[in-house]
């Protein structure tokens, strides 16, 4: 179908004055510019600003999660005199705020937990409240959140207790 269009599509084209393939060609790049700034450039150029904002206030948050020493150490220490391993302080934790997530066992100190979806900020706070109560600091993040802002995300963290 291709081999036969194009020796049509020719034929129209030199069947075309010289003025009017200069007009064709100059709304053709004018529209081919439109489409790429409009379909492209235009978008891609609002996620990365969005993102430019979003950025450092969620690292902000993670580094805040990660500077509270002390306090982890203090409920790590509680949390295994408790006698539960990681996995099971977590569960149990999730199972007190009502909220159901994935929980998988890397050994009896480390733990990957795929929360469900989540505002930003909920599950933010939701693995902060989570890594104070379990003494366990976060060892890997992965946030994954759809185009829109304000959409919710999914967290899979790696949490882990240290001696």
């Amino acid at each position: 179908m291709k081999n036969s269009l194009l020796p049509k599509l020719l034929l129209w084209w030199q069947g075309r004055s010289v003025r009017e393939r200069k007009i064709l060609l100059a709304w053709g790049v004018t529209v081919s510019v439109l489409l790429l700034w409009f379909g492209l450039l235009a978008p891609l150029w609002q996620r990365i600003a969005t993102l430019e904002r979003r950025v450092p206030a969620l690292e902000a948050q993670l580094n805040k999660m990660r500077a509270r020493p002390a306090a982890t150490q203090r409920t790590a220490s509680s949390g295994e005199a408790a006698g539960g391993d990681l996995r099971s302080t977590l569960f149990g934790a999730l199972a007190e705020k009502k909220i159901s997530a994935e929980l998988r066992a890397l050994s009896t100190r480390r733990v990957e937990m795929r929360l469900p979806e989540l505002p930003i900020k909920d599950a933010l706070d939701l693995l902060d409240t989570l890594r104070q109560a379990s003494g366990a600091r976060v060892a890997v993040l992965n946030v994954k959140a759809e185009a829109a802002p304000g959409s919710p995300v999914r967290l899979v963290v790696e949490l882990e207790r240290t001696p």
